[in-house]
């Protein structure tokens, strides 16, 4: 009978009624990462490339890459409250518009997209090419091969003798389409050449066109290949040859030892030739120790960085080797001498050390400075401007030979080391090697020659003799 007349108890009228949550906003977890990602990478463009710039500049730059490879609808009405918020926010909020697609793919194109308009050189590296980078050069092997950008192509600038490139019928000119299948247009130059090289015995599939227009698909195995980077040999009538292929931290050591080893056998030369060409710098002590063994006093070269306590100035120091003791010199360049291997022959061009012969170098008298950053990526910044004792930069400029050979023949350009003489000499990449090789025997026939030298050095000369 109690339980029939039992009541339910009503609620207060004042208590509301719950509502229906709002679903929640599913964020990519990854979001973080690329917060910090992008943070990270505006601030060391900001703080280290050698164009002092805002970082809210950089970060404006970033957002509109951002939102374009994003595409989401709602930002385009939204972009006055994005501006006014912090990155984070931007990143978190740009991803909520589109939840069904990955938000670190989309900040690595956009940050690649911002370091791309800082300059030609500065270079934005994903997690795998950063991996590429990052391994140990004594891990990897390669393929016989030097590369070159050339009119928005890549082309084979030179190919190691005895290799496998060699051995499978590449030559200089050949232009490399694709590796592995996939197109090598657009990847950084860095990359391309990290990508070549693997462990001994693995495999690279390589598509080329071949000068009469072939196209063909080629599979290389990678071999260990002992390259010194400084090699020496005598060449006709008592003249010396030593070849820097690039500038690492032992590179003055090995030059005295090649250079030394060859005058023990002949205990005076008639002179030397360096031949510079396809060496793309390296170690910039070494380029300034290099030149210093031929200059017995001035400037070297001067390095500027964004700020003015941030330049160095590099002056030769006395000294009393065979080098300086009036040794007759002639330094070989091309298209593909950089940075500062551009510095040792305009030093030695204004201090008239040395005649240059060959090519227009490449023009990219620049220091760089490589960072790793969050999740695996890395970046690399251009870090200071080199300039030549003459005070003028040689980066977008490159040093224009005393004898050039733009067209195969040599043709002399009188005071090539001034301002007028810009673009008086095409860059190229110029052919290698000892038999057939034009400039190497032009260099060795004004050595020998010693009056004609002279006049070269001393700017008394308007033309070339006839052969």
């Amino acid at each position: 009978m109690l339980a029939a007349c039992a009541r339910a108890p009503t609620p207060p009228p004042d208590v509301p009624k719950p509502t229906p949550a709002e679903p929640a906003v599913k964020v990519d977890p990854q979001v973080g990462i690329a917060t910090r990602l992008a943070e990270t990478t505006l601030a060391r463009i900001a703080r280290h490339h050698v164009t002092p710039m805002r970082i809210e500049t950089l970060s404006a730059q970033f957002v509109e890459q951002l939102a374009g490879q994003l595409a989401g609808g709602p930002w385009r009405e939204s972009r006055p409250t994005l501006q006014e918020a912090s990155l984070g926010e931007i990143v978190k909020t740009l991803q909520q518009h589109r939840p069904g697609r990955p938000i670190l793919p989309a900040v690595d194109k956009a940050l690649a997209q911002v370091v791309r308009q800082l300059d030609s050189e500065s270079i934005y590296f994903d997690r795998r090419q950063f991996a590429l980078l990052q391994r140990p050069a004594a891990e990897t092997a390669g393929i016989g091969v030097l590369t070159a950008r050339r009119d928005a192509r890549l082309v084979i600038s030179e190919v190691i003798p005895g290799g496998p490139a060699e051995r499978a019928g590449l030559k200089p000119g050949n232009v490399l389409l694709a590796l592995d299948g996939q197109a090598v247009a657009g990847q950084p130059h860095d990359v391309i050449m990290t990508r070549l090289h693997g462990p001994a015995g693995s495999t690279v599939t390589l598509r080329v066109r071949f000068d009469h227009g072939d196209t063909r698909t080629l599979r290389l195995q990678r071999e260990a290949l002992d390259l010194p980077l400084v090699e020496g040999r005598w060449l006709n009538r008592g003249i010396a040859y030593v070849r820097l292929w690039a500038l690492s931290q032992t590179t003055l050591d090995e030059f005295n030892e090649t250079f030394l080893g060859l005058i023990r056998r002949l205990r005076a030369p008639r002179g030397l030739v360096l031949d510079l060409r396809n060496n793309r710098g390296g170690v910039l002590d070494s380029a300034v120790q290099l030149t210093d063994m031929f200059l017995a006093e001035g400037t070297i070269l001067t390095l500027r960085g964004r700020a003015e306590s941030d330049s160095t100035h590099y002056v030769a120091r006395p000294r009393s080797e065979i080098l300086e003791q009036g040794l007759p010199l002639a330094l070989l360049i091309n298209g593909e001498t950089a940075a500062g291997a551009e510095s040792i022959a305009a030093a030695l061009q204004d201090h008239h050390r040395a005649v240059i012969l060959g090519q227009r170098s490449r023009g990219a008298g620049r220091l760089h400075a490589v960072y790793q950053l969050p999740g695996g990526r890395g970046i690399k910044l251009v870090s200071g401007h080199l300039y030549r004792p003459g005070e003028r930069p040689i980066a977008g400029h490159g040093v224009i030979p005393d004898i050039c050979f733009d067209d195969g023949r040599p043709r002399l350009i009188p005071n090539a080391g001034d301002v007028a003489a810009a673009g008086q000499c095409a860059r190229a990449s110029g052919q290698l090697g000892g038999e057939g090789d034009p400039v190497l025997e032009q260099a060795t026939a004004l050595l020998v020659d010693r009056a004609l030298y002279r006049q070269l050095l001393d700017g008394g000369l308007q033309a070339l003799p006839s052969p």
